[in-house]
């Protein structure tokens, strides 16, 4: 795993704008539309680095984005405003709120789906995620929470067997709908 500091070095190797904010890392994704009204929360998982690229820059690579990225240190990425719409969910990207949840290292899609069949979220990362949904559900009274899976069933299967679902919802306080 990387830290906060390596993350940072990485990003200014990159010559990207980032900042942080709020203890996390903010870069914004270009993809997405430019307001949006969200009425839930899509938990989402993928490859820290996919095929050698770093995640934030591997969604912008191919159109997409997601509101905050939660790295298996506990570092949140924010990469759209909340008010903005990001690419995430074919369907949902202009009511939604989505968080990708990275799986440590790096990954092709057949080691990502092997992975996330097993436990695989961090103590720092699984208290992230709990603490910026619950952040959300405050902001905007969202009561609607879940999975990538669950809004695109037989096409998706993120964030898998391996992230620990019942205990989510339970922790943040909610119900899946």
């Amino acid at each position: 795993m990387r830290d906060s500091d390596q993350l940072k070095q990485e990003v200014e190797a990159a010559q990207l704008k980032w900042e942080v904010v709020h203890g996390g890392i903010k870069m914004h994704n270009p993809n997405g539309a430019t307001h949006q009204t969200p009425n839930r929360i899509i938990v989402h998982a993928m490859g820290e680095y996919i095929l050698n690229e770093h995640a934030p820059d591997f969604l912008i690579s191919q159109g997409l984005s997601a509101h905050v990225l939660a790295a298996p240190d506990g570092t949140l990425i924010r990469c759209r405003a909340d008010e903005e719409g990001a690419y995430h969910a074919r369907g949902f990207n202009t009511d939604s709120l989505g968080i990708e949840v990275l799986v440590a290292g790096h990954h092709d899609y057949g080691s990502f789906l092997k992975a996330i069949s097993a436990p695989w979220v961090t103590d720092a990362q699984y208290a992230a995620v709990v603490k910026q949904c619950r952040e959300w559900m405050e902001k905007f009274g969202i009561t609607r929470i879940q999975r990538h899976c669950d809004v695109s069933p037989g096409r998706k299967l993120d964030p898998g067997a391996g992230f620990p679902w019942e205990k989510f919802l339970a922790d943040v306080g909610r119900n899946h709908a």
